[in-house]
């Protein structure tokens, strides 16, 4: 009994001193539908009513902005750290300013007349899908726009890019609905459709994850239910794997997050669940609140939001860092973060933390392995650094396509070396 008394007062001071999630005071008690990260500190959430809120410290203080409409936002992105587009019901907004100010007047009074879902913006490329099964999409920067109707009467609940497809100027894209999956080189109205692996009477899905190759979509079965429900692939495979009850019900999950190889679900009851085998098994995450949790965002491979109903915002600055009681995943000594944007045009940011004295080398190669330009050759003290990748400013005469950049460090610890793909469009 005693053993099991301390065992009690250790687990609770593991999640005491290592909170995987952090309650935040969002100043607002309208319901969060999705939240997106713009760079180490900053994020921008959006809400029912018109609310836009943003944070520059880690939500310590989340501000108010003024989205000029009224109208339920459902969903946002940005393609960099100032140009982002928010989705709502009859209304589109723009910013490009890092979301300080908005724009709900853009000129797209023929396409205002639905509610719009869903938004994926990369580089000039941007799909939005709506309730009716139309696609809103902009292959240049949302300078022209086209319509097109894929799935009809069928709301989109995930669209999404892969710049890994074998032509650069044309990403696959990706869009899901409950009962159909379409794939297609973008931009293009011909899309190869596939059936979801569900059952009609009792599945209905939620949300998904499309940017990699390995392919999420989440929802939940009804009969009990309410039970979870997972369908996975890659990009190659035409059909997903279902996995009924991943997690313990009843749960409904509402939004996926991929982060290499770990996953996040977030939804119903405040429950936060994550797998650091594509969704093989799954541990809960330590939350102190039971509102339903509309959306989960991640990035730097330690930053992490979810936001939802009533208010709700949860914060993590160590990837959810226990993945159950006492265990506790202790942070890299050295991280190379993914650039962003990616892909870029015209620059990109690289950025990268060490945790003691380096002689720090960074540099881009491209696929041939020929090296590019030294970005970085010298010695560093403890922290957290980031460079812009420019290549007009450097007068570098590249091309569009695949580079790479690789960081390579040595010190008392030793020799660290890590390189990471990134994507350039000219």
């Amino acid at each position: 009994m005693k053993y099991f008394t301390l065992l009690l007062v250790l687990s609770a001071f593991n999640s005491l001193l290592f909170p995987q999630w952090q309650t935040q005071n969002s100043g607002t008690t309208e319901n969060l539908n999705d939240v997106f990260i713009l760079n180490q500190t900053s994020a921008i959430v959006i809400g029912n009513n018109g609310t836009i809120l943003k944070t520059s410290n880690n939500g310590s203080e989340w501000i108010s902005i003024n989205s000029g409409t009224p109208n339920r936002l459902n969903a946002v992105s940005f393609r960099d750290n100032e140009n982002g587009i928010a989705v709502g019901n009859e209304v589109i907004c723009r910013t490009t300013d890092g979301g300080g100010n908005w724009n709900s007047t853009i000129s797209l009074s023929n396409f205002l007349n639905v509610s719009y879902r869903e938004i994926y913006f990369g580089g000039p490329n941007i799909i939005i899908g709506d309730e009716n099964g139309y696609i809103l999409y902009s292959s240049d920067d949302g300078n022209t726009w086209n319509l097109t109707l894929i799935f009809p009467t069928q709301p989109l609940i995930a669209v999404g890019f892969n710049y890994d497809s074998p032509s650069i100027h044309a990403p696959l894209a990706y869009i899901a609905t409950t009962y159909n999956t379409g794939v297609s080189f973008f931009p293009s109205t011909t899309w190869n459709i596939y059936e979801n692996p569900i059952i009609p009477a009792w599945d209905i899905l939620t949300g998904g994850e499309f940017y990699d190759n390995n392919q999420y979509l989440v929802g939940w079965n009804g009969n009990p239910g309410p039970a979870s429900l997972l369908l996975r692939r890659t990009d190659s495979d035409t059909t997903w794997g279902p996995i009924y009850s991943f997690v313990p019900g009843p749960y409904i999950p509402n939004d996926i997050k991929a982060l290499n190889e770990i996953l996040f679900v977030c939804g119903s009851d405040g429950k936060i669940f994550k797998s650091i085998d594509h969704g093989d098994n799954w541990t809960q995450q330590f939350t102190s609140i039971t509102n339903s949790l509309n959306a989960i965002s991640f990035r730097y491979d330690s930053i992490g939001y979810s936001v939802g109903d009533n208010g709700a915002i949860l914060f993590t600055s160590n990837g959810g860092g226990i993945n159950s009681v006492g265990e506790i995943i202790q942070p890299n000594e050295i991280v190379l973060y993914q650039n962003y944007p990616n892909p870029f045009n015209p620059l990109t940011n690289i950025e990268y933390k060490i945790n003691s004295k380096q002689y720090v080398q960074l540099k881009i190669y491209d696929v041939l392995g020929n090296e590019i330009t030294t970005l970085v050759n010298e010695e560093q003290l403890t922290g957290s650094y980031a460079f812009e990748f420019n290549p007009a400013l450097t007068n570098l005469k590249i091309s569009s396509g695949i580079y790479f950049y690789k960081i390579s460090t040595s010190g008392e610890e030793g020799h660290f070396v890590q390189t990471k793909k990134m994507i350039y469009l000219k």
